[in-house]
């Protein structure tokens, strides 16, 4: 299970993020994107189309 602080990263690195609000810079959590608040992001913590490893891959190759 990803940390908040890399669920925020996935979410700000994301091409697929819809926001649960519809906003996709606003969410309920504040100012904060995070996978918490996507529409992907199911009940169980998961992501429904499976990014989130992918992402922080290319976002630690990256650093």
């Amino acid at each position: 299970m990803a940390s908040r602080e890399q669920l925020q990263a996935v979410a700000s690195n994301c091409s697929q993020f819809r926001n649960t609000n519809g906003n996709a810079f606003t969410s309920s959590k504040g100012n904060t994107r995070t996978c918490e608040n996507c529409q992907h992001f199911t009940k169980e913590g998961k992501c429904n189309i499976n990014l989130v490893d992918e992402i922080l891959v290319r976002i630690t190759n990256e650093g």
